[in-house]
């Protein structure tokens, strides 16, 4: 090995070592920030507040489900607006739980366990457990969800699996 590469190594050894910790910081700073956020939306919904719950969605919001189909921000907001109306759906809890957080200069990737629980009329008990994995971007108005793609859902219906 040469003494320049042998610099080079040492220098990029120094490199790697001072950027992980720095990005672990960033991690614990960012985490409480993303966890307020996604709790401020999961209450909205709660309330059937759709235009709150999307109010931390950048314009161009995707939504993606399991086989890959997308929903645009006003798709998704007509499709909640649909179940809250239509279907009345009451939901009593719904909770985000940050698994990993992974950050970059202006964009986060958020692997999340979704709980979501409700009524369907009043009476029948609807419970959704999904797994997903969310794009955050740091925009001027703070950090907005650009992406949310849904990698497992699982809906129970009175204590059955729904397939539906």
């Amino acid at each position: 090995m040469t003494r320049s590469s042998l610099v080079s190594t040492a220098l990029l050894t120094v490199a790697i070592v001072t950027v992980n910790p720095a990005n672990a910081d960033d991690r614990a700073k960012i985490q409480p920030v993303i966890q307020t956020n996604y709790n401020q939306i999961n209450a909205a919904f709660v309330r059937k507040d759709i235009k709150g719950a999307t109010a931390l969605f950048t314009p161009d919001y995707v939504s993606i489900n399991p086989e890959g189909e997308k929903q645009t921000l006003s798709e998704f907001r007509e499709h909640y607006n649909n179940l809250f109306t239509r279907f009345n759906i009451k939901l009593t809890a719904n909770k985000a739980t940050i698994k990993t957080i992974d950050v970059s200069a202006n964009s986060l990737d958020v692997a999340i366990e979704q709980k979501t629980e409700g009524t369907i009329a009043g009476f029948n008990k609807i419970v959704i457990d999904q797994t997903s994995r969310d794009s955050w971007l740091k925009t001027p108005q703070g950090w907005r969800l650009k992406q949310s793609k849904i990698l497992t859902s699982q809906t129970t219906f009175n204590g059955k699996t729904f397939k539906g």
